[in-house]
């Protein structure tokens, strides 16, 4: 049985499972300089060191599952930094160095999932447009391109080892069905990914950063469509998530996994050098993970920054509450 078959086989059985915490901004937390077009993915040219020793520290935490950094990785956001021919080899690097954290660090199964994203899109009709950072900041490439683009990064992935894929989408839900689409046609197992938000003034639950598209319409809309092994809340504030549970188990009967962000002021460039604190902590951020876990969820991990002292916490609050 594959490592994903085996840690399936206990979330079947009603086992909570970890996934590991944010990247981007634990790699920032380490000292690590994000980029506006790549987010945390110019670390796999600039710090690979770094981004394994991250992997080990949430291996160390006991999680069941790693998260490639690659969620930022595709073709269209390493070309801005002179990187597009070393597509390949970066995200082979991305996987490669959560291997070799898993193989000299990990004494239990961990599997690796692979991400893909929708990041440096905006949505655009038949276009999108692709973030660059120099004298043109939007340059726009056409559906095809972008598509090609996430396809061909899912297959690399997939070639290079990953034991699932992450379709981490927080777009518009063309954008999400493309990344979506993507994952699947790996084969690979594939969780669905969803950020929601409260809209107070419409007493709506919305998905994605900026659509009116209610939460509900969007979940059901592409569960009649594709079938993933999991759907994930992530990228999004507890409450929200709260909000977002019973709803998604009216639609849906599978695994449920669940990793919030933690409610900081940025997750930008702009804040780079500097520690932006949030309003969650560590015992917060356990204690609700906690109440995921009595109500089914079967992964629970962390988003932008949730970073390891919150892992680390979760582990705790679970091995005490077991």
């Amino acid at each position: 049985m594959s490592t994903y078959g085996s840690l399936a086989e206990h979330m079947k059985n009603g086992r909570t499972l970890m996934l590991d915490g944010a990247v981007g901004t634990q790699l920032q937390a380490m000292g690590v300089p994000m980029d506006n077009v790549s987010w945390a993915a110019k670390a796999l040219h600039t710090h690979p060191d770094t981004v394994r020793h991250m992997h080990r520290k949430y291996i160390e935490c006991g999680v069941d599952f790693l998260t490639t950094n690659t969620y930022s990785s595709a073709r269209h956001n390493l070309e801005p930094l002179g990187l597009g021919e070393a597509t390949m080899e970066l995200n082979l690097r991305a996987v490669n160095l959560a291997v070799e954290a898993r193989e000299r660090f990990a004494t239990r199964p961990v599997a690796i999932a692979g991400s893909i994203s929708n990041f440096g899109f905006t949505a655009g009709g038949e276009a999108v447009r692709a973030l660059h950072r120099h004298a043109n900041p939007r340059s726009e490439i056409t559906e095809h391109q972008a598509r090609a683009n996430l396809d061909e990064q899912a297959r690399i992935l997939a070639d290079a080892g990953v034991d699932l894929m992450i379709a981490e989408s927080t777009g518009s839900m063309m954008q999400r069905r493309w990344v979506a689409e993507a994952c699947l046609a790996t084969g690979l197992p594939t969780w669905l990914g969803f950020r929601v938000r409260y809209n107070a003034a419409a007493d709506m639950l919305e998905s994605g950063y900026s659509s009116a598209a209610p939460f509900e319409d969007d979940l059901r809309e592409l569960l009649d469509d594709v079938k993933p092994d999991a759907v994930a809340l992530f990228h999004s504030d507890m409450d929200s998530i709260d909000r977002a549970l019973p709803v998604l188990a009216k639609h849906w009967h599978g695994i449920v996994v669940v990793y919030p962000e933690a409610e900081r002021a940025d997750y930008t460039a702009t804040y780079r050098d500097s520690a932006v604190a949030s309003t969650v902590t560590p015992d917060d951020f356990a204690k609700r993970a906690l109440a995921w876990r009595d109500r089914g969820v079967s992964v629970i991990g962390g988003c932008c920054g949730i970073d390891v002292e919150y892992i680390a916490a979760l582990r705790h609050g679970l091995a005490q509450d077991a």
